[in-house]
């Protein structure tokens, strides 16, 4: 059986020590938003929103999202069947 796991951007941990994932393409979403309305005050939105999709590409990798989960301590072998 494979246990699909939600790619992250980050994790946090809140007061009551709970961990709480930053979905991957929200972030994604809200960095290109964001560098967009920075860009318009020189005309490169289109620029500065495809350099905030892809600015943290990378952590689609599986290596890297356990790398994540692992040092953040929300990571364990049996959550995911993987090492």
């Amino acid at each position: 059986m494979t246990i699909k796991i939600k790619n992250i951007a980050h994790l946090r941990e809140d007061q009551n020590g709970v961990w709480l994932e930053h979905d991957l393409n929200d972030h994604l979403a809200s960095v290109a938003a964001i560098a967009a309305v920075f860009a318009d005050e020189f005309n490169n939105r289109d620029w500065a929103t495809a350099a905030g999709m892809l600015h943290d590409l990378g952590k689609y990798n599986p290596q890297w999202q356990k790398y994540l989960r692992r040092n953040n301590g929300d990571y364990s072998e049996e959550d995911n069947g993987q090492d």
